[in-house]
């Protein structure tokens, strides 16, 4: 019997074959993939009611949802309340008399709460990023509400979102001490976690406490709108696993949350394995939710819920 020739590599067996197959299919999305991500409401569910709404929160708790998303923004005594933005927003806020806002931006950390409560009212101009949601005109809910309402469903996941940034709101060490001492204080049993876009953000609470947290990419400029349409070339590309774990490690977090239009299932999968948390947002059609329903990520976030197969 001759020995075998060094120079010739054994042939793959049919189930190595089968194997590295079935992963080159999972990285273009044509195959199932293990597990099922929990769903996420987006902005407490807004394709329903307003964004970031004490209806909102009040409706998507009540259908069942598995876990919401809110934004957090300080008064100026430093009072977390519900907001997508550093500022009310002018084409979804008005003052409280039904007037318009001014054409300069109107932040909230120069207001206190009782400004904020007493001058203005938001949600009572129709969205048209969500145009079958309901229109209602209210104050912005507080951190506090939040938490009074979520106590009775203690395995609703909360997803924290934190709209700090270095120009236009109190700076990143407050608003961890802030958020961290009313969420203690509140003392709920709730999975949570904190999103942020710059890693300075997130490091303020990691700083304070042991809490989970993963870094928002990309970082949408306020009022954009996240379909990436004029947002260049370099936000459409796809991310490599690569670049998500140094994106990740940059920021000494938990995991990434990654605008789907970008995101490579593949990637995302071997991130996850790799210990890290994964979520991806804000996908809307049923079409999306139908695929990434079946991708091993740990959330996926949306206005509508109810749309996906994976409820």
């Amino acid at each position: 019997m001759n020995p075998p020739d060094p120079r010739r590599a054994p042939p793959l067996s049919r189930r190595v074959v089968t194997g590295l197959l079935a992963t080159a299919l999972m990285g273009c999305g044509l195959l199932d993939a293990p597990g099922t991500p929990t769903l996420v409401s987006h902005r407490a569910g807004a394709g329903r009611f307003p964004e970031n709404s004490r209806s909102a929160v009040i409706a998507a708790l009540a259908a069942g949802d598995a876990a919401l998303e809110v934004d957090l923004v300080l008064t100026r005594d430093e009072i977390p309340v519900l907001s997508h933005d550093a500022f009310l927003s002018r084409e979804l806020c008005t003052h409280a008399d039904g007037s318009p806002l001014p054409e300069e931006p109107v932040l909230i950390k120069d207001l206190f709460l009782a400004q904020l409560l007493e001058g203005y009212r938001c949600g009572g101009v129709a969205d048209p990023d969500t145009p079958g949601a309901e229109v209602l005109a209210d104050r912005l809910m507080t951190f506090t509400e939040l938490l009074l309402l979520a106590a009775p469903f203690p395995d609703v996941t909360l997803q924290l979102d934190i709209k700090q940034d270095p120009v236009d709101t109190l700076d990143a060490d407050t608003y961890a001490e802030v958020i961290l001492a009313h969420w203690n204080a509140a003392m709920l049993s709730n999975p949570m976690f904190i999103t942020a876009t710059y890693p300075e953000t997130l490091r303020a609470f990691e700083a304070r406490q042991d809490v989970t947290t993963l870094r928002i990419w990309p970082n949408f400029p306020p009022g954009a709108n996240t379909t990436l349409v004029g947002l260049g070339n370099e936000l459409t590309r796809t991310l490599g696993f690569q670049e998500l774990v140094q994106l990740v490690r940059e920021a000494d977090a938990d995991g990434i949350a990654v605008a789907f239009q970008v995101a490579d299932r593949a990637a995302m999968e071997t991130v996850r394995q790799a210990g890290y948390k994964t979520a991806l947002w804000t996908a809307n059609k049923e079409s999306e939710l139908t695929l990434f329903c079946k991708w091993p990520i740990d959330y996926l976030i949306t206005d509508y819920p109810e749309r996906a197969p994976c409820r």
